[in-house]
């Protein structure tokens, strides 16, 4: 147990700086994020949010675990066909239920960049790829109580959707539920693109049609997004099966199985 302490308290605590740094940073160098430009904004969470994770595993384990380490070995394309495939339903119903947006332009770039493209792959890295990933394989953490840890957190990071009590229960609740689903998927896969794709295409519709100003969405909103968490489901559970199969017993990866998944 001894053992176990000194690591996770490494990842926590650079977990806790690449998340809340900028926040005290950034107000010494007089850097204000909602003024910032596209391209300033991407720097500042590449630094931080990437950056971080990535010189911490360095050197941890070396550079040349970094990738591995974070799940961002593993293919793209297939993260890419999941995500693409499986958020077909919350396109195709948004296009028919709502307006397109009316945001265009470099408003329209601006939205997609920083709340799809940077959301997707900065906090699957962070959140998943390291917090949970090193908790859960590293450290050696229960797979449930290192899905809470980071759930936990990548709830409390939403709470700025929220205006009163009972919208921040129900974003902390959407959003909670969201941390506990990506990262069951990138076990399941032992693939961050996966999750990664997932979220950048989900946050993308959210975004291109006039759904909701928060996470919580409406019930239509909720049955399209439902319609993608079950096809992702299904086509994770199928992986697994078609792995498992094709697997001899002695070269089983470790983080195989619908049973490992929910034990």
């Amino acid at each position: 147990m001894k053992k176990r302490l000194l690591p996770a308290a490494v990842i926590l605590v650079a977990f806790l700086v690449a998340l809340y740094g900028a926040r005290y940073v950034n107000p010494l160098l007089g850097y204000n994020s909602r003024q910032a430009t596209d391209l300033v904004f991407s720097l500042q969470r590449a630094a931080w949010w990437l950056g971080v994770p990535m010189l911490t595993l360095a050197a941890l384990y070396g550079w040349r675990r970094v990738l591995p380490e974070l799940g961002w070995q593993a293919s793209v394309g297939s993260g890419l066909l999941m995500g693409l495939g499986c958020t077909l339903p919350m396109l195709l119903g948004y296009a028919g239920a709502f307006q397109f947006t009316s945001a265009a332009g470099p408003e329209l770039f601006s939205k997609l960049l920083r709340g799809a493209w940077w959301a997707g792959i900065s906090e699957e890295t962070l959140f998943r790829g390291f917090l949970f990933g090193q908790l859960y394989r590293r450290v050696r953490l229960h797979w449930l109580l290192a899905v809470l840890v980071q759930s936990g957190f990548f709830a409390s990071v939403h709470l700025y959707q929220s205006h009163d009590w009972a919208s921040a229960a129900t974003v902390l609740g959407v959003t909670f539920c969201g941390g506990v689903w990506f990262a069951w998927l990138y076990k399941s896969w032992n693939n961050l693109w996966v999750p990664v794709f997932l979220h950048i295409f989900m946050n993308a519709w959210w975004m291109l049609f006039e759904v909701s100003d928060t996470a919580v969405g409406s019930l239509w909103a909720n049955v399209f997004r439902g319609l993608t968490i079950v096809l992702s489901i299904v086509g994770t559970v199928w992986h697994l099966r078609r792995q498992r199969v094709a697997a001899k017993p002695e070269s089983v990866p470790e983080w195989t199985g619908v049973a490992e998944a929910i034990r």
